[in-house]
């Protein structure tokens, strides 16, 4: 192959260099203003990853925070449902003792019997009975006691009924020291007991 020289007039030359230069430098510019544009959407993507890093960390923080709450919520509630628990079991302890003291004192006494009934009514309670019928059959055993009329007198012969066969009771009779005229009107509900 054989290369053929040709000349060139230097004008031409110049033209075509001038008119590659032009070309080359049109491309350039629009090469650096793409980079100015990639430049600044870098800067900008740089700043938004930075923004989610930020929220992301927060979010971390607030959910070990949250985390961290619900735990000692839930330590906190199971603490005081045991002491709830523990509180309920000394009152029941406490008021079964007395209940029998009371059943043992009194055992023919009206107001008794229907505390007997009662607590039985409580103790029968099953997982599957409902709950309302048996508040509604003891607030009936409390509302039938409250609608009676006072009577000092059958209060104090219901008493004396429930205390002994003949009407006295031989210790109280012998040991007055023991008996306390207050007490005795409040077992006969003739003074209410202050709470």
């Amino acid at each position: 192959m054989e290369l053929k020289k040709r000349k060139y007039k230097r004008q031409v030359v110049a033209a075509i260099l001038d008119a590659y230069r032009r070309q080359y430098e049109s491309i350039i510019a629009e090469q650096k203003a793409k980079i100015i544009d990639l430049a600044k959407e870098k800067t900008e993507l740089s700043t938004e990853i930075e923004n989610y890093k930020a929220k992301e960390h927060l979010i971390t923080l607030t959910l070990e925070r949250a985390e961290k709450t619900a735990q000692d919520i839930k330590e906190q509630i199971g603490l005081e449902y045991s002491l709830e628990i523990e509180r309920l079991k000394n009152f029941s302890q406490k008021w079964d003792a007395y209940f029998n003291e009371l059943k043992e004192k009194y055992p023919l006494y009206p107001v008794t019997k229907k505390a007997i009934e009662a607590n039985e009514k409580v103790k029968n309670i099953n997982k599957n009975d409902d709950p309302k019928s048996v508040i509604e059959a003891l607030d009936k055993v409390i509302d039938s006691k409250k609608k009676q009329k006072f009577n000092p007198k059958e209060k104090i012969g219901d008493y004396i009924a429930a205390t002994s066969d003949n009407g006295f009771n031989l210790d109280e009779v012998l040991n007055p020291g023991k008996l306390r005229l207050e007490d005795l009107c409040k077992e006969l509900g003739l003074i209410e007991e202050n709470e």
